[in-house]
């Protein structure tokens, strides 16, 4: 499969505003999320490469690395149970979200300003998406001019109507186009809506986000950021390659785009 054809879906979404690309050149706040019992360094060639291709295209960029469940110094236990209660009890209650709060704590010490962007990988991409929200009641963001959130390899978890448009989801499959990433089966977009008729239907993407991408990679959940041989395929781009391209794309897009 060309690396070109990662799977793009639409979605349908409420009205919305994001910047189109002329913007001035400014700051961007770029956040990565880890998941679960994460290794300290393990997102770190992730986040350099994308520094690397904003400033390219003439941003000025912070970054910073959250562990909003900890790295594999704590309980492995203890964090799956954070991130379950996160993902099925509170699911429609971000308030409450045990990652969101840490990760929005970390955001709320540091200077407001500029373009956020919020990388979460696995678990990491549910407190992501729960410190949005904990932060937009809060008045540090707005649904009119919302970050941008990506997540990578994370179960699936409900997205705001207001946040569709600026959250992009992105999974593994392998040369045969199937999911490779067991992680990205876990947890629902789904909910109950009604049909033409009143009659109340289920929707398996009633609250998916605004783009899905599937990404050609070798391995599965622990890889999308690798970069030796072993993960370099047949036209020379490895997995991080691939998983950065995706991204930057996406995100390029989200500028050029007017949704009004």
């Amino acid at each position: 499969m060309p690396v070109d054809n990662y799977t793009t879906v639409p979605e349908k979404h409420p009205r919305g505003r994001i910047p189109p690309l002329n913007i001035p050149i400014q700051s961007i706040n770029l956040y990565l999320l880890a998941g679960v019992a994460t290794d300290p360094l393990f997102m770190e060639g992730f986040g350099q490469a994308m520094k690397v291709r904003l400033h390219q295209a003439g941003w000025a960029v912070r970054s910073e690395l959250l562990l909003p469940y900890g790295d594999w110094s704590r309980s492995i236990f203890t964090q799956l149970r954070e991130m379950r209660h996160d993902l099925w009890p509170i699911r429609h209650r971000p308030l409450h979200s045990i990652g969101g709060n840490r990760a929005a704590d970390a955001l709320r010490g540091t200077s407001p300003g500029g373009v956020t962007l919020l990388l979460g990988h696995s678990g990491g991409g549910i407190a992501a998406l729960h410190a949005t929200s904990i932060l937009t009641r809060e008045g540090w963001f707005t649904p009119s001019d919302p970050p941008r959130i990506v997540q990578i390899g994370s179960p699936k978890c409900p997205i705001p109507a207001w946040l569709r448009k600026s959250t992009l989801y992105a999974a593994a499959v392998n040369a045969n186009g199937k999911l490779s990433d067991p992680v990205t089966r876990l947890g629902s977009w789904g909910g109950w809506r009604r049909n033409a008729y009143g009659i109340p239907v289920w929707r398996a993407k009633a609250d998916s986000p605004g783009t899905i991408v599937h990404l050609p990679l070798i391995g599965g959940h622990a890889d999308y950021f690798r970069q030796g041989q072993a993960y370099v395929n047949t036209e020379g781009l490895s997995n991080l390659d691939i998983t950065v391209r995706a991204v930057y794309d996406w995100l390029k897009s989200t500028w050029e785009t007017d949704f009004r």
